[in-house]
């Protein structure tokens, strides 16, 4: 009888653990640079045709290799990066799995250059198919250069699955994009077809670099990250809402400098812009995080483009303290603003409210005068900005035109004119003042309903209310349970109309069964405020007048707070340059 089972050789096993370490030309590309960065290059060069599909070359000035090693390079888990079981549990290079380049070879046609400082003349080895089928000595400087044709040349399927030309460079760019952050010091080149598409020379800093890789109008919009927290560090730069993209192709994200795509940095830097931009836009971010090499697994995906975390939720408490510190300002030592926030003097005198139905309640309130009737002016409050990356007028400096019929607030300086959407600014502000009544007090202040109110639900519904009945509770909700299905609702927060209970109740009860019958608290908290105050802020076509605008834009100035957009993500005003004005009228 035949033994059924055998060894495979060694061709084929390169060709199994490729399918794994090269998926497409980008996965070439990644392995190809992060070998550069490990080989201590100060300069990379990387050169596509075609996508990727039909050459890939990196050029690198690194150490570069003996004439043995040339050789060695080329077998399966031969590396130079891991000397014992310890390097392997705190990896201190980009690659370690000694797959990459005997994967790659197994796949396309490759041409393998290099040089160390202790030879005279480099080694050039050629392979196709992951056997070699020649090497020579070869003139070259101190380096490395790795040319891939062909990829999946021998692997048809593979091939027949790859994407456009223009997408698979697109994949490229973007990882280029990604390591070019990670890696300041570094030069990199990136053509594509011919055409340079990445050219940096050596920052020496993040902020040099990203400024110099990113359009002027993004590096405008950001606010520089800076937090710590129990031996890890956070670093980077967001975007001030609501400037935002529709994907989360400019979240970018890393651990010890390593480009990765991990759900609990994404969904901890989306959660903590949850109030703060529209359901379906995301977060321009750069995410930096330093933590010690034994309390991170990179070694749980074979393109390392995963990591796992010994304590996850101290990645996750430092992610939103981070942010939470440059938006808002709150537990920093040194408050993080935005390009244009500032740090306004605060007053204490009590002045009318704007309420939602246009009347005025007594509320704490700042001064503003009316300056005759021809618009008003705002004192000077002495502020001082605390970012250097870019400007924006301070609200200070409006002065008041008129409204729009049943809508929009118009005001305008210097520059040009400001469209004031005053129900989303007062929205801001509310949402703000329960955040913070909720963090200062536990119970927020309510107010008896004259006439208590019935709201009928179905059974899952009302087990989900009950679940979750703590939040409402302590938002300023008194309810009982009035039957098997029903809820009696007693009291109301001060600020929230009665004739919206019903659907703001419902849209609470929706919002906890999309996140499950157990949802987190603190995120349905939030998203209970978010409805509170849309439905207790001032309504667009109120007709509000001069003093309570000015009282609106004072408070917006000295909240405690994100004062930009509005709890859902919307813009509260608009500019309209006299510039753009005079070019479309066509006097520029």
């Amino acid at each position: 009888m035949s033994n059924k089972i055998h060894v495979l050789n060694e061709i084929v096993i390169n060709r199994i653990a490729a399918g794994e370490v090269v998926e497409r030309p980008v996965s070439v590309v990644k392995e190809l640079i992060e070998n550069a960065i490990d080989a201590m290059a100060t300069a990379i060069q990387l050169d596509i045709e075609d996508g990727g599909r039909k050459l890939i070359r990196v050029k690198d000035n690194g150490i570069g290799m003996s004439h043995d090693d040339a050789f060695l390079a080329l077998e399966r888990h031969a590396t130079s990066k891991l000397q014992s079981e310890k390097d392997l549990i705190e990896v201190q290079t980009m690659g370690f799995r000694g797959e990459a380049l005997a994967s790659i070879s197994s796949v396309s046609r490759m041409r393998f250059m290099t040089k160390d400082e202790s030879d005279e003349v480099g080694t050039r080895v050629v392979s196709e198919g992951g056997r070699i089928t020649n090497a020579e000595p070869v003139a070259m400087n101190q380096g490395t250069i790795v040319e891939v044709r062909n990829i999946f040349y021998n692997a048809p399927v593979r091939r027949k699955y790859l994407k456009s030309a223009a997408l698979e460079s697109g994949f490229i760019h973007d990882l280029v994009l990604k390591i070019a952050i990670a890696n300041p010091l570094i030069a990199f080149t990136f053509c594509d077809d011919g055409k340079i598409k990445v050219q940096t020379t050596p920052a020496p800093s993040l902020k040099e670099r990203v400024s110099s890789l990113f359009p002027s109008e993004i590096v405008g919009n950001l606010v520089e990250l800076d937090c710590s927290l129990d031996r890890v560090s956070l670093s980077g730069f967001i975007a001030r809402p609501p400037y935002t993209r529709s994907s989360m192709r400019y979240i970018f994200t890393f651990v010890n400098g390593r480009p990765v795509k991990d759900r609990l940095i994404n969904s901890s830097i989306i959660k903590a812009f949850a109030n703060l931009v529209e359901r379906g836009r995301y977060p321009i971010a750069i995410v930096c995080i330093r933590t010690p090499l034994d309390e991170v697994d990179v070694n749980v995906h074979p393109q390392k483009a995963e990591v796992r975390f010994l304590r996850p939720g101290v990645i996750s408490g430092l992610i939103t303290k981070a942010i939470n510190e440059a938006i808002i300002g709150k537990d920093s030592n040194h408050p993080v603003h935005f390009n244009d926030w500032t740090t306004p003097t605060k007053f204490n005198v009590s002045l009318p409210d704007y309420a939602s139905d246009g009347e005025s309640q007594r509320k704490s309130f700042q001064v503003l005068q009316e300056n005759n009737g021809q618009g008003f002016s705002f004192p000077q409050l002495g502020l001082t900005s605390q970012s250097n990356l870019g400007s924006r007028p301070k609200l200070t400096e409006l002065s008041f035109l008129g409204r729009l019929p049943n809508s929009f607030v118009v005001l305008h300086d210097e520059q040009g004119l400001v469209i004031l959407d005053h129900h989303a600014a007062h929205e801001r502000l509310v949402f703000n003042r329960l955040c913070s009544s909720s963090e200062s007090d536990p119970h927020i202040e309510s107010q008896d309903l004259l006439d208590p109110m019935v709201v009928e639900l179905t059974a899952l519904e009302s087990e989900t209310l009950r679940e979750h009945a703590e939040i409402l509770s302590s938002a300023g909700f008194v309810l009982e349970e009035f039957g098997q299905n029903s809820f009696l609702v007693r009291s109301v927060p001060l600020w929230i109309e009665a004739k919206n209970l019903d659907n703001l109740l419902k849209d609470f009860v929706d919002t906890a069964l999309q996140t499950g019958i157990k949802a987190d608290p603190e995120s349905l908290r939030r998203d209970l405020f978010r409805n509170l105050a849309c439905r207790a802020a001032i309504k667009g076509s109120a007709n509000i007048s001069s003093t309570e605008i000015s009282n609106l834009l004072l408070d917006l100035e000295t909240t405690d707070g994100p004062s930009d957009v509005c709890p859902h993500g919307r813009p509260i005003l608009v500019r309209i340059s006299f510039d753009e004005l005079r070019r479309r009228l066509g006097r520029k």
